[in-house]
């Protein structure tokens, strides 16, 4: 079978193949285009497709990155264009986001092109996919991941929930755009990929301790993609053209990685639940949420603190089996004290999931117990800490939550309580599993 890990991006589009897991992978992204002067393509493929009624969706920082050229060059072409130009401050995916995108859209759209990052890629997937639209996304930072997936993450009830989506027709990464992004951006997609080192691990566990679907395939092919990541992180620090589009060819591969998967287990984990645990924390408290991938790299740096301290508390088989979960009598008040006006979500979440119920904790300890070797191999895998701080400082990214503006406190409520956001197993569930995360929590904030 191919090598996937070592196949160049474009190669992976538009082709399906059967893997060792015994899935078909595949995805529907059919056009990727990383380059200096790719902007001026967009055009081409439109026309290509038939398409002929163009909405561009920007906020008032896109527009002038790069929509404005885009339109001028849509409308150079003959293509009829329409846009909504975000003028908000700081812009939220949320309900009355959407409401906008929608008054403003013509009935003749047959196409929408969104011009931005991770929210206005999210709203411009969202509206596409639920008006059975195409869409494609001009991409002006190597920020965050999600360019090419197939979810679109959405602030819905105050709670950050992923809806399941499609990709995009094509994704048009301009290098005399891209390079000249903000360097937090540059660093934020850098600390997106650094996550990989915590999911992957999460995904191996829940397979493991769950019996969850699991592939190595797509895992090995993540890993390359981390691994050559890192090799750019000087590149990346002196913005280097040719580093920040080998920076998204990464981040574009994780999207590839989750339309195989048909989840975004490939790239997303605990260190994701606590970055999305504080975008929402920074909107109830009415301030700009930091980057997602500056919280997703400082995350990482905290759950890589949790894998250390498994790796050095020698658990035995006597701990094992007289463990308790972390069970509180007030975790009802707590979920509402924390999510707030969100904590109805979580709520219904649990109720339905029921992942802290008694006889799911049984069953998974059952698995925990007898395969215990197994899960000690999973977190010496574990890089330090340390290592990921240290090379989110040489691109010029953050490592720690003051730096961001999170507080101690904030920091512990999401240690304690992220898990509850998805059902998602991961290294924060089997801590309340073996009742320990409440202990570890307050020694990593250093609340002890």
């Amino acid at each position: 079978m191919m090598n996937i890990g070592e196949m160049p991006l474009g190669e992976l589009l538009q082709q399906s193949f059967k893997c060792h897991c015994g899935r078909v992978h595949e995805t529907n992204l059919e056009s990727v285009i990383i380059a200096s002067g790719a902007l001026t393509e967009t055009a081409g493929i439109i026309k290509d497709n038939g398409w002929n009624n163009v909405f561009v969706i920007a906020d008032t920082n896109t527009w002038e990155a790069a929509g404005k050229d885009l339109v001028d060059h849509l409308q150079s072409y003959g293509l009829n264009t329409t846009q909504q130009v975000f003028d908000d401050a700081h812009l939220v995916p949320d309900e009355h986001a959407i409401g906008r995108v929608l008054m403003r859209l013509h009935p003749e759209v047959d196409i929408i092109v969104g011009v931005g990052a991770g929210t206005i890629n999210d709203m411009a997937r969202f509206v596409s996919f639920r008006l059975k639209l195409p869409y494609i996304i001009v991409a002006t930072a190597p920020s965050m991941d999600g360019y090419a997936s197939s979810v679109a993450p959405l602030i819905t009830n105050n709670l950050k929930t992923t809806y399941e989506c499609h990709t995009p027709a094509a994704v048009i990464a301009d290098l005399d755009i891209i390079a000249k992004a903000p360097q937090a951006m540059i660093a934020a997609g850098f600390g997106d990929i650094l996550g990989k080192y915590t999911c992957l691990l999460d995904w191996k566990l829940s397979a493991i301790i769950n019996d969850e679907y699991y592939c190595e395939t797509v895992v090995s092919m993540m890993r390359a993609a981390l691994e050559k990541t890192v090799s750019l992180k000087h590149g990346l620090a002196s913005r280097d053209k040719e580093a920040v589009g080998k920076l998204m060819e990464a981040l574009i591969l994780a999207g590839v990685a989750m339309s195989y998967v048909g989840n975004s287990r490939p790239a997303s984990g605990s260190e994701h639940h606590l970055a999305h645990f504080w975008e929402m924390h920074m909107l109830f408290e009415g301030r700009p949420p930091a980057l997602h991938g500056a919280k997703v790299g400082i995350a990482t740096g905290l759950v890589l603190e949790m894998y250390e301290c498994l790796q050095e508390a020698n658990i035995g088989q006597e701990f094992l089996l007289s463990a308790k979960p972390g069970v509180q009598p007030d975790w009802e008040e707590e979920i509402r004290r924390v999510f707030r006006q969100g904590s109805g979500e979580v709520l219904a979440l649990e109720q339905q999931g029921g992942k802290n119920d008694l006889n799911a904790h049984k069953l998974r300890m059952e698995k925990v117990i007898a395969r215990w070797d197994q899960i000690q191999e999973v977190l010496q895998q574990a890089p330090s800490a340390g290592q990921v701080r240290k090379l989110l400082e040489e691109v010029g990214g953050p490592t720690q939550p003051e730096q961001v503006e999170l507080s101690p406190e904030t920091v512990l409520d999401s240690i304690k309580y992220a898990k509850e956001i998805r059902a998602r197993y991961t290294v924060l569930q089997l801590l309340w599993d073996l009742g320990l995360l409440q202990t570890y929590a307050k020694r990593i904030v250093g609340l002890e």
